[in-house]
């Protein structure tokens, strides 16, 4: 086995680059998201980081469940079958939106829920509108999903990350225009992020469509689009692929999402510091996720070409410089962890929270990195139904169980809900490394 891969470091550092400054960017739209609406009202703060906890499960579903496209898409693009790739980007754009339509009717059942879920009364009120907008933009969402798998699969990472920065621009704007009123428009609070945030999906999802039927570079994809058609074959095998990738990474998200109910038994204060925390974690995710999906994609590549050897230098690469960025961001987030909250809000309880949340947040990610790698190097091999069950075992068996044993039951408070993560964590990071050595065996 070898430990230094310069051709895969560079061609992942050339695939990861744009997606990784398309999700930071994304990233940091959600933090302005964050620090303006905190800005504007601490309980809007907390109402905003509930809901989008519940919100990012049902949006890493749809992602998760898009992403099975790619394994055949990257196998078909390093073997030159542009036919069949329109095939499957057709078929993955229909069962994206049935997808789709089945989140949307859960997200409904969670409106309704809401009074039920324990949460501070005062909060309901913000909640419930916050959520409706959520749910209208989640269509535009799902079918530009397919359309970002098809462009990165196909090395054209630059496409997505391009027209999400256009995106986040375009929210942060809204932002300043609606949550405070200015410019002559109504000061609508956490309405107005919302209106803001969804306004920008319909944006980028209007970009994609015009990148791809109007950028000389796709005329023969543009071609093949009027000849090719999604069908039942493809349709079952994208079911097949992107309801695992889709539940694990739900799995994975439950495990940070469901422990928001826990927190929210334990005050407003404790939701809002919960928020700012998972703005920072997201931050660093975010660039594990830009290089991981670099390795799904190259991994595709060498699977296309039943290049064994290929496969394991991708994910091994794409591992080690993951570990490098992880090491360098969670020591910023550490080292500033007491002045942290003060992007977000003034309140020094929140402020102390945050910055005994920044342990966990450190331990964590050497487990995070290895799990999210090796996670992506296995989709990129299309083999994906082990995960469900790893993940079930990591984040429900041990980490949600965990995360209530020491925050509620021995009432360690928020320290303790989130010290199970880097138990879960590792456990995950363990089992998808052995998953990954049996399948890519040379």
């Amino acid at each position: 086995m070898r430990f230094f891969y310069p051709k895969e470091y560079k061609a992942l550092f050339k695939l990861g680059l744009p997606i990784t400054i398309g999700h930071v960017g994304l990233t940091f739209q959600n933090l302005a998201d964050n620090v303006m609406v905190g800005q504007h009202s601490t309980a809007e703060l907390g109402a905003v980081g509930f809901v989008n906890s519940m919100f990012v499960l049902a949006l890493l579903l749809t992602i998760g469940y898009s992403i099975g496209a790619v394994s055949q898409i990257g196998a078909l693009y390093s073997q030159g079958n542009k036919p069949r790739i329109v095939d499957v980007l057709k078929s993955s754009i229909v069962t994206n939106f049935g997808q789709g339509i089945i989140i949307c009717i859960a997200l409904v059942a969670l409106y309704f829920a809401l009074p039920y879920m324990g949460q501070p009364e005062e909060l309901l009120p913000l909640m419930r509108p916050y959520l409706v907008i959520q749910i209208l933009s989640l269509p535009f969402m799902v079918v530009n999903s397919a359309f970002k798998q098809f462009t990165d699969s196909i090395n054209d990472t630059a496409v997505a990350m391009t027209i999400t920065l256009i995106g986040n621009v375009w929210n942060i704007v809204g932002n300043w225009l609606l949550i405070f009123g200015h410019c002559g428009f109504p000061e609508m609070g956490i309405e107005g992020a919302g209106w803001a945030t969804m306004s920008s999906r319909v944006v980028i999802l209007l970009l994609t469509l015009a990148v791809f039927f109007l950028r000389p570079k796709y005329k023969e994809y543009v071609q093949l689009w009027r000849t090719r058609c999604a069908n039942a074959k493809d349709m079952l095998l994208l079911n097949r692929l992107g309801w695992p990738i889709a539940i694990q990474m739900g799995l994975e998200t439950a495990s940070f999402t469901v422990v928001t109910i826990f927190l929210g038994w334990m005050g407003t204060n404790v939701l809002a510091a919960n928020q700012v925390m998972i703005s920072m974690t997201n931050l660093i995710f975010m660039f594990f996720i830009g290089i991981s999906n670099a390795v799904t994609i190259r991994v595709s590549n060498h699977n296309g070409l039943h290049d064994m050897q290929g496969v394991r230098h991708a994910a091994f690469a794409g591992w080690q410089m993951i570990f490098v960025i992880s090491v360098v961001l969670s020591t910023i987030v550490f080292v500033l962890r007491n002045d942290i909250s003060h992007l977000f809000t003034d309140s020094a309880e929140v402020a102390a929270i945050v910055s005994t949340l920044a342990y966990p947040l450190v331990l964590y990610q050497l487990g995070d990195g290895i799990q999210c790698t090796f996670a992506n190097a296995l989709r990129g091999l299309g083999d994906v139904t082990k995960l469900m069950k790893y993940s079930f075992i990591a984040y429900i068996v041990i980490s949600l169980p965990l995360s209530y044993l020491m925050g509620v039951v021995f009432n360690w408070g928020a320290l303790g809900v989130w010290m199970a993560f880097p138990v879960s964590l590792s456990v995950a990071a363990v089992l998808y490394l052995k998953r990954f050595l049996k399948v890519s065996r040379l």
